[in-house]
């Protein structure tokens, strides 16, 4: 119903943009300068896809200086929990209205948004409406982004940002369309690129691109079997099954590759977001490897609260930190056993870990059999996170067939 967005031309385009930007701005050195192109150059992006999508970035992000500023500004205030709680849940209802009610949400996102750019130009109207019915690109990443800016504005880590400085974290084009979820801070800090720096900014653009263009794009027909399985015979299922793993880390991680290789050619080092997360040796260190930016997001802001380090509520901690996770995901019974699933499995290996203390095992066969029953165990979770809960069970039983 809805029209993909084809986030491999998002980054073809950011990288034509980005051959005239990148000199640009290390000559023009004035940050108020690389902030404001950078700015309209993510404002663009998202024009050349839907001008709808500029306004409705434009009024999200501009809600989001006005909560930040509330939340800023009312520290010392005796309400001031209270009043954070309040910001906070407005921040995150539309990110929950779309994963509740999908269809409705995205229709009316669509609707009136494209009503809202002929208050400002019936021309743009036109050119709009002539785009795709499209579902929110980048809601999920830029509610979690919000998010984290009002937390830390409460726990006085930043001050009220001019609405500038917010344009700039929202629209910050390497991120706009698939992620990480960056912090404030890594965009705060700026450093002129060095020959290094370009060097490695575009050899990991190039791993990016091998990964998205060339081996993701090989393995994407695998994604049929979610579909097919139910004619397929049971080494079919496994081995597409196998293999559609595969293509999920690599698009992912081709594309966070590309954000962290285009950041750095401006002088911008985000943190990774990807280290190897299938060729870890227990869950703790996949999901410490996988997805890392949600991860620290979940770590900082539920598994630290909820009293992570403490002995009486690690578990709790743990569970509350995977059901973040995962319903950022979808709100869903299936990404609820998806929490309960990995919440277990993380559980286990802690409470394993706490009775047999910190062993050291050099034994390569042992650490690759570990790295296997590993990699089953999350392989085990994927028809959860991509299928809907009815025909995840019926491909379960495939898998053992029946």
């Amino acid at each position: 119903m809805f029209a993909e967005i084809n986030s491999a031309s998002f980054f073809v385009d950011l990288l034509a943009l980005s051959i005239v930007l990148v000199p640009l701005t290390y000559f023009v050195k004035a940050t108020i300068f690389r902030e404001t192109v950078l700015t309209f150059s993510g404002a663009y992006l998202l024009y050349f896809i839907a001008p709808r999508l500029v306004l409705f970035y434009l009024v999200f992000w501009s809600i989001v200086f006005i909560l930040q500023q509330i939340v800023a500004r009312t520290n010392e205030h005796k309400f001031n929990t209270p009043i954070f709680w309040i910001c906070l849940i407005m921040m995150l209802a539309p990110m929950v209205t779309w994963k509740l009610s999908y269809e409705e949400f995205t229709t009316l996102f669509n609707l009136i948004s494209n009503d809202g750019i002929k208050v400002f130009s019936e021309t743009i109207w036109k050119i709009d409406l002539a785009r795709a019915i499209i579902i929110p690109i980048g809601l999920s990443f830029a509610t979690f982004r919000g998010a984290d800016l009002l937390i830390k504005s409460w726990l006085g880590k930043f001050e009220a940002l001019p609405i500038n400085k917010i344009f700039f974290y929202g629209f910050f084009p390497p991120v706009q369309a698939v992620g990480p979820i960056i912090e404030y801070e890594e965009i705060q800090k700026h450093e002129t690129p060095k020959a290094s720096d370009i060097y490695n900014g575009l050899m990991r653009i190039a791993f990016g691109l091998i990964k998205v263009l060339l081996l993701a794009a090989v393995l994407q027909k695998s994604a049929a079997i979610f579909q097919t399985y139910e004619s397929a015979n049971l080494i079919k299922i496994w081995g597409l099954f196998i293999i559609y793993t595969w293509f999920f880390y690599l698009n992912f991680s081709g594309f966070s590759d590309l954000a962290i290789g285009i950041s750095r050619l401006y002088g911008y080092k985000l943190k990774e977001n990807f280290c190897f997360p299938y060729f870890r040796r227990n869950i703790a260190e996949f999901w410490n490897n996988w997805h890392m930016s949600l991860s620290r997001f979940a770590q900082r802001n539920a598994f630290v609260p909820l009293g992570g380090y403490r002995k009486k509520t690690q578990y709790i901690a743990t569970l509350g930190t995977i059901f973040v996770i995962a319903l950022w995901h979808d709100i869903s019974w299936g990404m609820v056993l998806f929490a309960l699933y990995h919440g277990a499995g993380l559980i286990a290996h802690r409470y394993y870990s706490d009775k047999r203390g910190k062993v050291e095992n050099n034994n390569i066969a042992i650490n690759w059999i570990k790295v296997f029953v590993t990699y089953f165990y999350v392989l085990l979770s994927f028809p959860l996170l991509v299928m809907p809960l009815d025909k995840a069970g019926s491909f379960y039983l495939s898998l053992v067939g029946l």
